[in-house]
């Protein structure tokens, strides 16, 4: 796989699905060889869904042996520039923005798309552009900062809950708690349903 150009596919596939829409949808893409399966994510908001999705889609990736997951999602931000070099913390710094209509600290409503594989998170941020009268999306601007390429053992600590995506799952005979839910959750309805092809999830 191709992954600059995958992250830039998967880009132009997460505004395909946000454009007209009252907020963008929130969803993982296990990228397997053949195939691509969608799993729509019900919710993000407390750190307790950030572990079982984390779960989920460790298992989901370890089921069809992918080698990438794709996490789409909106979210607000008060993130527009990177840090100066020479007050770098975790790079990235509250700032004015290259939008003028936009006050400093105000929150953007953002569209996230992440990629993660073995080796590297893929990370892009999108302010979400709404027609003022309906507050549809109409469109994106890209937001500098919230771009950025990462080893995965230096990805930020708010991806931590995908950290170990890419963990083996025990031989059979040596199975944790957590990987016993970990079978559990694969039975679950959104689950299994997802984890057929684009094209035959319908059928399912």
């Amino acid at each position: 796989m191709n992954q600059p150009m995958a992250i830039e596919e998967l880009v132009s596939v997460a505004q395909a699905e946000a454009m007209g829409e009252l907020d963008a949808p929130m969803m993982a893409i296990v990228l397997a060889s053949e195939q691509s399966y969608d799993l729509p994510i019900n919710s993000l908001e407390t750190d307790a869904d950030k572990a079982r999705w984390g779960l989920i889609l460790r298992a989901a990736r370890e089921h069809v042996e992918a080698d990438a997951v794709a996490v789409l999602y909106p979210a607000w931000t008060t993130i527009r520039e990177k840090k100066k070099e020479s007050e770098e913390d975790d790079g990235l710094e509250v700032s004015s923005s290259d939008s003028p209509e936009v006050e400093p600290n105000e929150p953007i409503d953002t569209l996230f798309v992440q990629l993660h594989t073995r080796d590297h998170v893929y990370w892009r941020g999108f302010e979400q552009i709404r027609d003022p009268k309906h507050q549809r999306i109409i469109g994106f601007r890209r937001i500098k900062a919230l771009s950025t390429d990462y080893r995965r053992d230096e990805e930020p600590s708010i991806a931590s809950w995908l950290s170990t995506l890419f963990d083996p799952l025990p031989e059979h005979g040596e199975e944790t708690d957590v990987d016993l839910e970990l079978s559990d959750l694969l039975e679950e309805p959104e689950v299994s349903a997802a984890l057929y092809p684009r094209q035959l999830r319908a059928l399912h």
